[in-house]
């Protein structure tokens, strides 16, 4: 799977090089928290959820313009993840009920950690959904450190030891149900690395910095990774990977701070905050430069090359693409504005504008020119419009691939390739 996931990062366009950052907006509707919300999830580009230290979780329909107070559970609520826009778990700290599920949105919770096939020690930093079957957990940030694995949709869920590897978990990152990474600590910054499903782990990474202890992942492609650093004093620290995860190399960040939450929109294009202070790199990690966004953002989450939202105080979402980024001003007004999950191994939203009413249709292609798909969406008002791609010709499922995805429309025609990854 991993040659597969290699041969995608090169031909799958994530984004290119710029020397300019697109912005994030306050949502002001979204929660306040005073600490700072600990996590948000989007299923698409309408629903998504957050979640506070304060066991509450939100919603909301509308792509974060206005969020609902869903439910409060027992506990301080750390991570959430959903396979659908009604299955959902979150992970809590501080209790001895760590896992609920929702089958409603989140407009009601079970407890579930009784399906846990063992006692676990202490409570869930970071959850991965890699579909509608397969979930992952690991913790917790003050250790020891283990995961826990669903495969049946949560039915049930399985608990091994991270030790001797890590002495504690925080964050999770799967690109498909057996390969995956896992950061903590373990005399440092720590990541580990399985291609069996979590029966096997290897250590890949342990930075030269003492006293620090990894926070959390963000992989805009499969091939480019990058890892926060908690802890320490002094320069701030990121790991970072080019070839998947093999290999790391440690870079700093100049009055970075403490840092929690990570994420990258491209290789080149990414954020790092904590403590009070978030910093922006337009080139890889190579230089930063401090800005004046929410300096407690615990978690960076992006949708495809062009959505994305972040937890801190309150819900940010990412403002629009500069020209350098999205292409030029025409694809940038009209057309197709992302497709999300890319790579997917189940259905993606492909979100688009019209600026008139027209007939809309969108075809597949193989990369021979074959179509293998086609979604007929008839008349579609002007503005913001979505679609939903299952990858799938004549009821079977399309194998791992790239595909050419086009939308036709009155004012003219746009295309943007899509990856399908085995599940």
């Amino acid at each position: 799977m991993r040659s597969i996931l290699f041969i995608l990062a090169l031909v799958v366009p994530f984004g290119a090089q710029s020397q300019v950052a697109p912005e994030w907006t306050l949502l002001p509707d979204s929660p306040f928290h005073g600490y700072r919300s600990e996590d948000v999830f989007f299923i698409d580009a309408e629903f998504g959820w957050a979640v506070n230290g304060d066991g509450e979780v939100h919603r909301t329909t509308d792509g974060g313009d206005t969020w609902t107070f869903m439910e409060g559970l027992p506990g301080y609520a750390r991570a959430t993840g959903f396979a659908n826009r009604s299955k959902g778990w979150v992970g809590l700290l501080f209790t001895d009920d760590i896992l609920f599920e929702t089958l409603d949105g989140g407009e009601s919770f079970t407890n579930i950690t009784s399906r846990i096939q063992a006692s676990v020690p202490g409570g869930i930093c970071g959850l991965w959904v890699v579909n509608d079957q397969v979930v992952y957990g690991v913790g917790q940030y003050s250790g020891p450190a283990y995961i826990i694995k669903t495969a049946d949709g949560g039915q049930t869920w399985t608990y091994s030891s991270l030790s001797p590897e890590l002495g504690l978990a925080v964050d999770v990152r799967f690109f498909d149900a057996d390969h995956g990474f896992v950061v903590g600590g373990g005399g440092g910054l720590r990541i580990i690395e399985t291609t069996d499903g979590g029966d096997t782990w290897t250590i890949r990474h342990t930075s030269s910095q003492p006293g620090i202890w990894g926070w959390k992942l963000s992989f805009p492609t499969p091939l480019v990774g990058y890892a926060s650093a908690e802890g320490g004093s002094g320069t701030s620290l990121v790991a970072k990977t080019v070839d998947g995860g093999l290999t790391w190399t440690d870079l700093s960040i100049p009055n970075g701070g403490s840092l929690q939450g990570l994420g990258f929109l491209t290789p080149e294009i990414g954020w790092a905050s904590g403590r009070g202070t978030t910093s922006v790199t337009t080139n890889g990690g190579q230089t930063w430069e401090q800005i004046s966004l929410d300096g407690d953002i615990n978690r960076f989450r992006f949708l495809g090359d062009s959505l994305g939202y972040a937890a801190g105080h309150q819900i940010y979402r990412l403002g629009p693409l500069p020209v350098s980024i999205a292409g030029s001003p025409d694809e940038t007004a009209l057309g197709i504005e992302s497709i999300a999950p890319n790579p997917t191994s189940g259905p993606a939203t492909i979100t688009y504008r019209l600026n008139r009413a027209g007939d809309v249709r969108i075809t597949i292609f193989d990369l021979l020119g074959r179509i293998v798909g086609e979604l007929d969406q008839g008349t579609r008002s002007a503005g913001r419009q979505f679609a939903v791609w299952t990858p799938e010709s004549r009821g079977r499922r399309l194998s791992a691939g790239t595909y050419l995805l086009r939308l036709q429309t009155d004012d003219g025609s746009w295309s943007r390739l899509v990856a399908v990854v085995d599940s």
